[in-house]
Protein backbone atom coordinates (compact mmCIF):
# COMPACT_ATOMS: atom_id res chain seq x y z
CA UNK A 1 0.00 0.00 0.00
CA UNK A 2 1.35 3.62 -0.81
CA UNK A 3 1.74 5.53 2.08
CA UNK A 4 -0.27 8.89 1.95
CA UNK A 5 0.07 12.01 4.23
CA UNK A 6 -2.85 14.26 5.52
CA UNK A 7 -2.67 17.65 7.56
CA UNK A 8 -5.86 18.75 9.21
CA UNK A 9 -5.69 22.08 10.01
CA UNK A 10 -8.58 23.73 12.42
CA UNK A 11 -8.89 27.52 13.38
CA UNK A 12 -11.87 29.30 14.86
CA UNK A 13 -11.86 32.85 14.94
CA UNK A 14 -15.43 33.40 15.44
CA UNK A 15 -17.73 32.39 18.60
CA UNK A 16 -21.94 32.91 19.02
CA UNK A 17 -21.25 33.00 22.93
CA UNK A 18 -20.43 36.12 24.34
CA UNK A 19 -18.01 34.34 26.96
CA UNK A 20 -15.84 33.63 24.40
CA UNK A 21 -14.50 36.37 22.60
CA UNK A 22 -13.66 36.11 19.14
CA UNK A 23 -10.07 35.80 17.97
CA UNK A 24 -9.17 37.49 14.69
CA UNK A 25 -5.58 36.32 15.05
CA UNK A 26 -6.32 32.48 15.06
CA UNK A 27 -7.63 32.87 11.47
CA UNK A 28 -3.71 34.58 10.43
CA UNK A 29 -2.06 31.55 12.33
CA UNK A 30 -4.10 28.88 10.47
CA UNK A 31 -3.17 30.03 7.03
CA UNK A 32 1.08 30.96 8.58
CA UNK A 33 0.81 27.00 9.71
CA UNK A 34 -0.62 26.32 5.80
CA UNK A 35 1.86 28.37 4.55
CA UNK A 36 4.74 26.69 6.32
CA UNK A 37 3.47 22.83 5.72
CA UNK A 38 2.95 23.90 1.94
CA UNK A 39 5.99 25.83 1.30
CA UNK A 40 8.60 23.63 -0.70
CA UNK A 41 11.68 24.69 0.76
CA UNK A 42 10.42 24.28 4.42
CA UNK A 43 7.86 20.88 5.07
CA UNK A 44 7.11 20.46 1.63
CA UNK A 45 3.77 19.04 1.68
CA UNK A 46 1.24 19.38 -1.32
CA UNK A 47 -1.66 21.59 -1.20
CA UNK A 48 -3.89 18.28 -1.67
CA UNK A 49 -2.35 16.82 1.32
CA UNK A 50 -3.53 20.04 3.66
CA UNK A 51 -7.39 20.57 4.25
CA UNK A 52 -8.30 23.65 5.86
CA UNK A 53 -11.59 23.95 8.20
CA UNK A 54 -11.99 27.48 8.80
CA UNK A 55 -14.71 28.18 11.34
CA UNK A 56 -16.28 25.18 11.58
CA UNK A 57 -19.84 25.94 13.71
CA UNK A 58 -20.59 22.74 15.68
CA UNK A 59 -17.75 19.94 16.49
CA UNK A 60 -19.75 16.90 14.83
CA UNK A 61 -18.41 18.04 11.09
CA UNK A 62 -14.80 18.30 12.29
CA UNK A 63 -15.46 15.42 14.11
CA UNK A 64 -16.67 13.42 11.18
CA UNK A 65 -14.21 15.03 8.89
CA UNK A 66 -10.94 14.07 11.35
CA UNK A 67 -11.98 10.35 12.33
CA UNK A 68 -12.56 9.48 8.12
CA UNK A 69 -9.00 11.27 6.93
CA UNK A 70 -7.69 9.18 9.68
CA UNK A 71 -8.68 6.31 8.90
CA UNK A 72 -7.44 7.05 5.47
CA UNK A 73 -4.05 8.22 5.94
CA UNK A 74 -0.92 5.66 6.12
CA UNK A 75 1.76 7.92 6.25
CA UNK A 76 1.87 10.75 8.42
CA UNK A 77 -0.93 12.64 10.13
CA UNK A 78 -0.79 15.94 11.43
CA UNK A 79 -3.74 17.73 13.08
CA UNK A 80 -3.20 21.59 14.02
CA UNK A 81 -6.42 23.16 16.16
CA UNK A 82 -6.05 26.91 16.80
CA UNK A 83 -8.62 28.99 18.72
CA UNK A 84 -10.18 28.43 22.25
CA UNK A 85 -9.75 25.54 24.60
CA UNK A 86 -12.12 25.47 27.18
CA UNK A 87 -12.25 22.79 30.74
CA UNK A 88 -14.97 20.46 31.63
CA UNK A 89 -16.06 20.14 34.44
CA UNK A 90 -14.27 16.53 34.95
CA UNK A 91 -10.90 18.54 33.71
CA UNK A 92 -10.97 17.07 30.19
CA UNK A 93 -9.86 19.64 27.29
CA UNK A 94 -12.50 20.61 24.63
CA UNK A 95 -11.68 22.80 21.55
CA UNK A 96 -14.15 25.06 20.98
CA UNK A 97 -15.97 25.84 17.51
CA UNK A 98 -18.01 28.39 16.66
CA UNK A 99 -21.49 27.41 18.65
CA UNK A 100 -19.59 26.11 21.52
CA UNK A 101 -20.98 27.22 24.92
CA UNK A 102 -18.57 27.73 27.78
CA UNK A 103 -21.38 26.50 30.41
CA UNK A 104 -21.85 23.30 28.08
CA UNK A 105 -18.36 22.47 26.59
CA UNK A 106 -18.65 19.13 26.56
CA UNK A 107 -21.98 18.56 25.11
CA UNK A 108 -21.07 21.60 22.57
CA UNK A 109 -17.47 21.42 21.84
CA UNK A 110 -15.04 19.38 20.09
CA UNK A 111 -13.45 16.97 23.31
CA UNK A 112 -9.88 15.91 22.60
CA UNK A 113 -10.93 12.32 23.83
CA UNK A 114 -12.96 12.62 20.34
CA UNK A 115 -9.19 13.39 18.40
CA UNK A 116 -7.64 11.12 20.66
CA UNK A 117 -9.81 8.72 18.76
CA UNK A 118 -9.36 9.29 15.39
CA UNK A 119 -5.56 9.01 16.63
CA UNK A 120 -6.26 4.94 18.18
CA UNK A 121 -8.15 4.62 14.76
CA UNK A 122 -5.40 6.05 12.53
CA UNK A 123 -3.01 3.32 10.50
CA UNK A 124 -0.92 6.27 9.99
CA UNK A 125 3.09 5.65 10.54
CA UNK A 126 3.72 9.13 12.10
CA UNK A 127 0.84 11.35 14.12
CA UNK A 128 1.19 14.48 15.02
CA UNK A 129 -0.62 17.14 17.07
CA UNK A 130 -0.29 20.80 17.43
CA UNK A 131 -2.77 22.28 19.96
CA UNK A 132 -2.63 26.53 20.11
CA UNK A 133 -4.98 27.07 22.64
CA UNK A 134 -5.83 27.63 26.19
CA UNK A 135 -5.33 24.85 28.62
CA UNK A 136 -3.71 22.36 26.02
CA UNK A 137 -1.31 21.46 28.19
CA UNK A 138 -4.23 18.99 30.17
CA UNK A 139 -3.70 16.57 27.89
CA UNK A 140 0.04 16.11 28.54
CA UNK A 141 -0.11 16.49 32.40
CA UNK A 142 -2.66 17.21 35.46
CA UNK A 143 -3.64 20.31 36.75
CA UNK A 144 -5.51 21.61 39.28
CA UNK A 145 -5.45 18.81 41.07
CA UNK A 146 -7.65 16.53 38.23
CA UNK A 147 -7.04 12.89 37.79
CA UNK A 148 -3.80 12.88 36.37
CA UNK A 149 -3.42 9.20 34.92
CA UNK A 150 -6.50 9.97 33.11
CA UNK A 151 -5.45 13.35 31.52
CA UNK A 152 -1.74 11.72 30.78
CA UNK A 153 -3.55 8.79 28.93
CA UNK A 154 -5.07 11.72 27.01
CA UNK A 155 -1.41 11.23 24.72
CA UNK A 156 -0.71 7.94 25.19
CA UNK A 157 -0.94 6.73 22.05
CA UNK A 158 2.09 4.87 19.84
CA UNK A 159 3.41 7.06 17.25
CA UNK A 160 2.31 9.82 18.33
CA UNK A 161 3.68 13.51 19.22
CA UNK A 162 1.37 16.49 20.94
CA UNK A 163 2.95 20.43 21.14
CA UNK A 164 0.52 22.51 23.16
CA UNK A 165 1.11 26.59 23.50
CA UNK A 166 0.03 26.71 27.24
CA UNK A 167 -1.05 24.68 30.27
CA UNK A 168 -3.55 27.57 31.40
CA UNK A 169 -4.12 30.59 29.18
CA UNK A 170 -2.53 30.65 26.19
CA UNK A 171 -1.39 34.25 24.82
CA UNK A 172 -2.50 36.44 21.57
CA UNK A 173 -1.61 40.24 20.49
CA UNK A 174 -3.99 42.66 21.58
CA UNK A 175 -7.65 42.88 19.84
CA UNK A 176 -6.45 46.01 17.43
CA UNK A 177 -3.35 44.16 16.33
CA UNK A 178 -4.99 40.88 15.81
CA UNK A 179 -6.15 41.83 11.97
CA UNK A 180 -2.66 40.94 10.73
CA UNK A 181 -1.11 39.54 13.42
CA UNK A 182 -0.83 35.47 14.47
CA UNK A 183 -1.23 33.91 17.87
CA UNK A 184 2.29 34.25 19.98
CA UNK A 185 2.70 30.47 20.30
CA UNK A 186 1.99 29.95 16.31
CA UNK A 187 4.13 33.24 15.53
CA UNK A 188 6.93 31.94 17.44
CA UNK A 189 6.65 28.68 15.96
CA UNK A 190 6.17 30.04 12.00
CA UNK A 191 9.42 32.18 12.64
CA UNK A 192 11.95 29.51 14.23
CA UNK A 193 10.97 27.10 10.92
CA UNK A 194 11.43 30.13 8.78
CA UNK A 195 14.45 31.52 10.28
CA UNK A 196 16.20 27.68 10.56
CA UNK A 197 17.99 26.71 13.86
CA UNK A 198 22.21 27.38 13.46
CA UNK A 199 23.99 24.01 14.51
CA UNK A 200 21.06 21.81 14.44
CA UNK A 201 20.99 19.01 11.70
CA UNK A 202 19.62 19.40 8.11
CA UNK A 203 16.08 18.38 9.22
CA UNK A 204 14.41 19.52 12.01
CA UNK A 205 11.87 17.36 13.98
CA UNK A 206 9.44 19.35 16.40
CA UNK A 207 11.60 17.82 19.35
CA UNK A 208 14.64 20.04 17.64
CA UNK A 209 12.53 23.31 17.14
CA UNK A 210 10.77 22.61 20.94
CA UNK A 211 13.75 23.69 22.92
CA UNK A 212 14.04 27.03 20.92
CA UNK A 213 10.20 27.25 20.90
CA UNK A 214 10.14 27.06 24.88
CA UNK A 215 13.05 29.51 24.84
CA UNK A 216 11.90 32.23 22.58
CA UNK A 217 8.28 32.38 24.55
CA UNK A 218 10.04 32.43 27.95
CA UNK A 219 12.52 35.30 26.98
CA UNK A 220 9.39 37.09 26.20
CA UNK A 221 7.57 36.59 29.04
CA UNK A 222 4.43 34.39 26.93
CA UNK A 223 3.39 31.36 28.10
CA UNK A 224 5.45 28.15 27.89
CA UNK A 225 5.12 25.39 25.23
CA UNK A 226 4.59 21.63 26.46
CA UNK A 227 5.75 18.41 24.09
CA UNK A 228 5.34 14.99 24.33
CA UNK A 229 6.36 12.15 22.39
CA UNK A 230 5.71 7.83 22.09
CA UNK A 231 8.08 5.81 20.52
CA UNK A 232 10.31 7.62 18.15
CA UNK A 233 7.71 9.98 16.24
CA UNK A 234 9.52 12.99 17.97
CA UNK A 235 12.18 12.41 15.65
CA UNK A 236 10.37 13.08 12.96
CA UNK A 237 11.27 15.16 10.05
CA UNK A 238 9.10 18.04 10.52
CA UNK A 239 10.82 20.76 8.13
CA UNK A 240 14.35 21.48 6.34
CA UNK A 241 16.87 23.42 8.67
CA UNK A 242 17.38 26.54 6.16
CA UNK A 243 20.05 27.43 8.82
CA UNK A 244 21.60 24.41 8.15
CA UNK A 245 25.32 24.79 6.39
CA UNK A 246 26.77 22.13 4.63
CA UNK A 247 29.84 20.66 6.70
CA UNK A 248 32.25 17.67 6.17
CA UNK A 249 29.93 15.03 6.38
CA UNK A 250 29.54 12.54 3.56
CA UNK A 251 27.12 13.32 0.63
CA UNK A 252 25.34 10.61 -1.36
CA UNK A 253 24.49 13.15 -4.11
CA UNK A 254 27.21 15.11 -4.51
CA UNK A 255 26.86 18.92 -4.74
CA UNK A 256 28.93 19.21 -7.85
CA UNK A 257 26.27 16.11 -9.50
CA UNK A 258 23.26 18.41 -8.04
CA UNK A 259 24.54 21.07 -10.45
CA UNK A 260 25.27 19.11 -13.36
CA UNK A 261 21.86 17.73 -13.82
CA UNK A 262 20.16 21.25 -13.23
CA UNK A 263 22.62 22.63 -15.91
CA UNK A 264 21.50 19.87 -18.12
CA UNK A 265 17.89 20.27 -17.89
CA UNK A 266 17.85 24.24 -18.24
CA UNK A 267 19.63 23.38 -21.64
CA UNK A 268 17.28 20.62 -23.09
CA UNK A 269 14.72 22.01 -26.04
CA UNK A 270 11.47 22.64 -25.35
CA UNK A 271 8.38 21.34 -27.19
CA UNK A 272 4.85 22.83 -27.77
CA UNK A 273 2.27 21.00 -25.44
CA UNK A 274 0.36 19.68 -28.04
CA UNK A 275 -0.74 16.40 -28.25
CA UNK A 276 1.42 15.55 -31.46
CA UNK A 277 4.68 16.76 -29.38
CA UNK A 278 3.74 14.38 -26.38
CA UNK A 279 3.18 11.41 -28.28
CA UNK A 280 6.12 11.51 -29.58
CA UNK A 281 7.51 10.63 -26.01
CA UNK A 282 9.22 7.29 -25.21
CA UNK A 283 7.33 5.63 -21.85
CA UNK A 284 10.50 6.58 -19.81
CA UNK A 285 10.56 8.50 -16.20
CA UNK A 286 12.16 12.00 -16.05
CA UNK A 287 11.66 15.01 -14.82
CA UNK A 288 9.84 18.22 -16.81
CA UNK A 289 8.96 21.76 -17.20
CA UNK A 290 6.31 23.69 -18.32
CA UNK A 291 6.91 27.03 -19.36
CA UNK A 292 4.56 29.80 -20.47
CA UNK A 293 4.67 32.65 -22.82
CA UNK A 294 4.57 35.87 -20.48
CA UNK A 295 5.04 38.96 -22.67
CA UNK A 296 8.91 39.29 -23.19
CA UNK A 297 11.49 36.82 -24.99
CA UNK A 298 12.12 34.02 -22.40
CA UNK A 299 8.92 31.96 -21.67
CA UNK A 300 8.79 31.78 -17.59
CA UNK A 301 8.66 28.28 -16.08
CA UNK A 302 5.45 27.83 -14.21
CA UNK A 303 5.63 24.18 -12.98
CA UNK A 304 8.03 21.68 -12.30
CA UNK A 305 6.98 17.94 -12.16
CA UNK A 306 8.48 14.14 -12.81
CA UNK A 307 7.06 11.00 -13.75
CA UNK A 308 8.13 7.58 -11.99
CA UNK A 309 6.72 5.80 -15.11
CA UNK A 310 6.47 7.78 -18.61
CA UNK A 311 6.71 11.67 -18.57
CA UNK A 312 3.86 11.54 -21.27
CA UNK A 313 0.80 10.70 -19.09
CA UNK A 314 1.22 13.64 -17.07
CA UNK A 315 1.93 16.00 -19.48
CA UNK A 316 -1.09 14.73 -21.29
CA UNK A 317 -3.23 15.03 -18.21
CA UNK A 318 -1.66 18.73 -17.98
CA UNK A 319 -2.68 19.62 -21.25
CA UNK A 320 -6.95 18.59 -20.72
CA UNK A 321 -7.16 20.28 -17.87
CA UNK A 322 -5.14 23.23 -19.40
CA UNK A 323 -7.88 23.54 -22.18
CA UNK A 324 -10.77 23.22 -19.84
CA UNK A 325 -9.78 26.34 -17.78
CA UNK A 326 -10.43 30.17 -18.36
CA UNK A 327 -7.71 32.88 -18.63
CA UNK A 328 -5.10 30.26 -20.07
CA UNK A 329 -4.06 29.42 -23.69
CA UNK A 330 -2.38 25.65 -23.91
CA UNK A 331 -1.21 27.47 -27.41
CA UNK A 332 1.26 29.86 -24.84
CA UNK A 333 2.38 26.85 -23.45
CA UNK A 334 5.72 24.59 -23.96
CA UNK A 335 7.60 21.83 -22.16
CA UNK A 336 11.10 20.76 -22.01
CA UNK A 337 12.27 17.03 -20.11
CA UNK A 338 14.97 15.05 -19.35
CA UNK A 339 15.04 11.18 -18.95
CA UNK A 340 16.61 9.76 -15.80
CA UNK A 341 17.43 6.03 -14.92
CA UNK A 342 18.05 6.88 -11.03
CA UNK A 343 14.63 5.88 -8.39
CA UNK A 344 12.76 9.00 -8.53
CA UNK A 345 11.18 8.39 -5.07
CA UNK A 346 14.54 8.95 -4.04
CA UNK A 347 16.44 11.19 -5.55
CA UNK A 348 13.26 13.77 -5.97
CA UNK A 349 14.71 15.71 -8.43
CA UNK A 350 12.09 18.15 -9.24
CA UNK A 351 12.38 19.31 -5.56
CA UNK A 352 15.74 19.86 -6.52
CA UNK A 353 14.81 21.90 -9.43
CA UNK A 354 12.27 23.53 -7.33
CA UNK A 355 14.72 24.74 -4.44
CA UNK A 356 17.18 26.31 -7.17
CA UNK A 357 14.67 27.74 -9.13
CA UNK A 358 13.24 29.19 -5.85
CA UNK A 359 16.56 30.72 -4.87
CA UNK A 360 16.78 32.44 -8.18
CA UNK A 361 13.72 34.11 -7.14
CA UNK A 362 12.03 32.41 -9.94
CA UNK A 363 9.54 29.83 -7.75
CA UNK A 364 7.00 28.31 -10.42
CA UNK A 365 3.63 29.53 -9.85
CA UNK A 366 1.33 26.48 -10.27
CA UNK A 367 3.67 24.03 -7.92
CA UNK A 368 2.01 23.83 -4.70
CA UNK A 369 -1.16 25.86 -5.70
CA UNK A 370 -3.69 23.01 -6.40
CA UNK A 371 -2.16 22.69 -10.23
CA UNK A 372 -1.18 19.21 -9.86
CA UNK A 373 -3.85 17.83 -7.31
CA UNK A 374 -5.95 14.89 -8.16
CA UNK A 375 -9.32 14.57 -6.65
CA UNK A 376 -8.81 14.83 -3.12
CA UNK A 377 -12.69 13.67 -2.37
CA UNK A 378 -15.62 15.26 -0.22
CA UNK A 379 -13.90 16.02 2.99
CA UNK A 380 -12.10 19.32 1.21
CA UNK A 381 -15.01 19.98 -0.68
CA UNK A 382 -15.69 23.06 1.47
CA UNK A 383 -12.31 24.44 1.97
CA UNK A 384 -11.52 28.27 0.86
CA UNK A 385 -8.91 28.76 -1.40
CA UNK A 386 -6.17 31.77 -1.46
CA UNK A 387 -6.49 33.62 -4.73
CA UNK A 388 -3.28 32.31 -5.33
CA UNK A 389 -4.74 28.89 -5.95
CA UNK A 390 -4.65 27.40 -9.64
CA UNK A 391 -8.85 26.70 -9.40
CA UNK A 392 -8.98 30.36 -8.54
CA UNK A 393 -6.78 32.21 -11.12
CA UNK A 394 -8.45 29.54 -13.87
CA UNK A 395 -11.67 28.22 -13.08
CA UNK A 396 -12.95 25.64 -14.83
CA UNK A 397 -14.87 26.83 -18.14
CA UNK A 398 -18.92 25.36 -18.06
CA UNK A 399 -19.11 26.19 -21.52
CA UNK A 400 -16.86 23.38 -22.61
CA UNK A 401 -18.21 21.98 -26.24
CA UNK A 402 -18.68 18.24 -25.30
CA UNK A 403 -19.58 18.15 -29.01
CA UNK A 404 -20.16 20.59 -32.28
CA UNK A 405 -22.94 18.94 -33.81
CA UNK A 406 -25.09 15.41 -32.89
CA UNK A 407 -28.28 13.88 -33.21
CA UNK A 408 -30.77 13.67 -30.11
CA UNK A 409 -30.27 11.51 -27.52
CA UNK A 410 -32.39 9.42 -24.91
CA UNK A 411 -30.81 8.59 -21.65
CA UNK A 412 -30.81 7.50 -18.57
CA UNK A 413 -29.83 10.46 -15.81
CA UNK A 414 -27.07 7.06 -14.75
CA UNK A 415 -25.61 7.34 -18.36
CA UNK A 416 -25.15 10.89 -19.40
CA UNK A 417 -23.55 11.22 -15.90
CA UNK A 418 -21.54 8.46 -16.61
CA UNK A 419 -20.88 10.44 -19.83
CA UNK A 420 -19.73 13.87 -18.17
CA UNK A 421 -17.41 12.44 -16.11
CA UNK A 422 -14.90 10.63 -18.91
CA UNK A 423 -15.47 13.75 -21.50
CA UNK A 424 -15.05 15.87 -19.13
CA UNK A 425 -11.65 18.60 -18.94
CA UNK A 426 -11.89 18.40 -14.94
CA UNK A 427 -13.48 16.57 -12.21
CA UNK A 428 -16.94 15.68 -11.68
CA UNK A 429 -18.15 13.72 -8.73
CA UNK A 430 -21.37 12.58 -8.45
CA UNK A 431 -23.16 10.21 -5.70
CA UNK A 432 -24.21 6.80 -7.09
CA UNK A 433 -27.81 5.31 -6.91
CA UNK A 434 -27.90 2.67 -8.55
CA UNK A 435 -31.60 1.54 -9.92
CA UNK A 436 -32.73 4.55 -8.75
CA UNK A 437 -30.78 7.13 -11.52
CA UNK A 438 -31.21 4.45 -14.24
CA UNK A 439 -35.23 4.84 -13.71
CA UNK A 440 -34.82 8.19 -15.02
CA UNK A 441 -34.63 9.43 -18.28
CA UNK A 442 -34.10 12.33 -20.69
CA UNK A 443 -33.56 13.58 -23.73
CA UNK A 444 -30.50 15.18 -24.98
CA UNK A 445 -31.39 17.83 -28.27
CA UNK A 446 -29.56 17.30 -31.45
CA UNK A 447 -27.43 20.10 -32.16
CA UNK A 448 -24.58 21.23 -29.91
CA UNK A 449 -23.97 20.49 -26.62
CA UNK A 450 -21.59 21.84 -23.94
CA UNK A 451 -21.41 21.17 -20.15
CA UNK A 452 -23.88 23.77 -19.35
CA UNK A 453 -26.41 22.44 -21.49
CA UNK A 454 -25.56 18.63 -19.68
CA UNK A 455 -26.21 19.89 -16.26
CA UNK A 456 -29.18 22.33 -16.88
CA UNK A 457 -30.67 18.78 -18.35
CA UNK A 458 -29.29 16.39 -15.61
CA UNK A 459 -30.71 18.68 -12.77
CA UNK A 460 -34.11 19.24 -14.42
CA UNK A 461 -34.34 15.25 -14.96
CA UNK A 462 -33.09 14.34 -11.05
CA UNK A 463 -35.61 17.05 -9.19
CA UNK A 464 -35.39 19.59 -6.42
CA UNK A 465 -34.00 17.17 -4.16
CA UNK A 466 -30.44 16.92 -6.14
CA UNK A 467 -27.77 19.67 -6.51
CA UNK A 468 -25.29 20.34 -8.97
CA UNK A 469 -22.46 22.42 -7.57
CA UNK A 470 -20.28 23.97 -9.98
CA UNK A 471 -16.76 24.88 -7.95
CA UNK A 472 -13.85 26.38 -9.24
CA UNK A 473 -11.54 23.86 -9.66
CA UNK A 474 -14.75 20.72 -10.24
CA UNK A 475 -18.30 19.86 -10.60
CA UNK A 476 -20.18 17.86 -7.80
CA UNK A 477 -23.70 16.28 -8.02
CA UNK A 478 -25.05 14.97 -4.70
CA UNK A 479 -28.85 14.07 -3.48
CA UNK A 480 -28.35 17.31 -1.12
CA UNK A 481 -30.27 20.89 -0.87
CA UNK A 482 -29.18 24.39 -0.45
CA UNK A 483 -25.48 23.17 -0.15
CA UNK A 484 -23.28 25.76 -0.13
CA UNK A 485 -19.31 25.80 -1.21
CA UNK A 486 -16.95 28.27 -0.88
CA UNK A 487 -15.13 27.79 -4.57
CA UNK A 488 -18.88 27.61 -6.10
CA UNK A 489 -19.10 29.63 -9.18
CA UNK A 490 -22.62 28.25 -10.57
CA UNK A 491 -25.46 25.98 -8.51
CA UNK A 492 -28.26 23.94 -11.06
CA UNK A 493 -30.97 22.69 -8.74
CA UNK A 494 -34.07 21.66 -10.59
CA UNK A 495 -34.83 24.16 -13.52
CA UNK A 496 -32.54 26.56 -11.89
CA UNK A 497 -29.10 28.18 -12.85
CA UNK A 498 -27.93 30.51 -9.94
CA UNK A 499 -24.46 32.14 -10.19
CA UNK A 500 -22.62 32.47 -7.23
CA UNK A 501 -19.42 34.57 -6.04
CA UNK A 502 -16.62 32.45 -4.59
CA UNK A 503 -15.72 33.03 -0.94
CA UNK A 504 -11.71 32.84 -1.19
CA UNK A 505 -9.33 34.97 0.28
CA UNK A 506 -8.01 38.29 -1.57
CA UNK A 507 -9.87 37.42 -4.77
CA UNK A 508 -8.57 39.01 -7.62
CA UNK A 509 -9.92 42.66 -8.84
CA UNK A 510 -10.62 41.49 -11.95
CA UNK A 511 -12.75 38.35 -11.25
CA UNK A 512 -16.32 38.68 -12.08
CA UNK A 513 -19.39 35.76 -11.89
CA UNK A 514 -22.56 36.51 -13.48
CA UNK A 515 -25.66 34.65 -13.26
CA UNK A 516 -25.42 32.40 -16.29
CA UNK A 517 -27.21 33.15 -19.82
CA UNK A 518 -29.99 30.55 -20.40
CA UNK A 519 -27.58 28.46 -22.46
CA UNK A 520 -24.17 27.87 -23.55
Amino acid sequence: MTSNNTAVLIGVSQYRDPSLPDVPAALNSLHAMRYLLTDPDLCGWSEDQVLMLEDPAGAAEPALQLHRLAEETTGTLLIYFVGHGVVTKTGALCLATGDTQLRYPDLTGLEYDKVRSALLDSPAQAKLVILDCCYSGRVIHALSGADESHLADATDVRGVYTLTAADQAAHVPPLEEQKTACTSFTAALRDIVRDGIPGAPPMLALSDIYPQLKHTLKARGLPEPNQRGTDTVESYAFSRNVAHTSGTGFRLIPREREDLFLKILAAQPRHDLTVPSIEKLEDWPGVYLLHQKSGGDNPKIVYVGRSDRSIATPLKQHLRKIDGRHYVDSHDLSFSYLKLDDDLSYVAPERLALRRLHEQGLTPSWNHNGFGNRDAGRARDRTRLDSHHFDVVHPIDLSWPLRADGPALDLTANELAAYLKAELPYIFRFEHQGAGMDGIRLSVPEGSFSADRAFRLLAAALGDEWQISALMGRVLMYRERDARYPSAIRYYVGTEAMGAIPDVYEVPDDFEVADPPDDC
